[in-house]
């Protein structure tokens, strides 16, 4: 159960529960009640995270440095990141146009010719 906790990540803590004497930090221990039944206890997580919590603060856990990264960059939206390419792209094919479209011309006047001549002759 104790496995969830973000502090049990940490090698330290984890040395420092098995050292635990009693109730075995986070694991079922057998507890013997005015009856004379054994019974099975878990520490609750809260109560397990405020044991490993005081040991922290009264020195008795020394965590290791942490390495702080940096957060994720925010990504925006897909249509900002790529504009400056599609505006490339965009001026690159404005500067083809004029030839393609002196290309469609001149094909459409040949066909156009062409038809003309099959249908006066028919």
């Amino acid at each position: 159960p104790a496995a969830g906790l973000a502090l049990w990540k940490s090698a330290a803590v984890s040395q420092w529960a098995e050292k635990q004497p009693g109730e075995r930090h986070g694991r079922p221990t057998a507890v013997e009640t005015s009856d004379g039944e054994i019974v099975t206890r878990t520490p609750s997580r809260r109560k397990q995270a405020l044991k490993v919590k005081a040991a922290i603060r009264a020195g008795e856990i020394l965590l290791e440095p942490t390495v702080m990264v940096e957060p994720p960059r925010f990504k925006g939206h897909k249509r900002d990141r790529s504009r400056p390419a599609r505006q490339a792209q965009i001026e690159q094919k404005m500067k083809e146009m004029p030839a393609l479209i002196e290309e469609y011309r001149v094909e459409r006047r040949e066909r156009r010719e062409k038809r003309r001549q099959e249908e006066r002759f028919k």
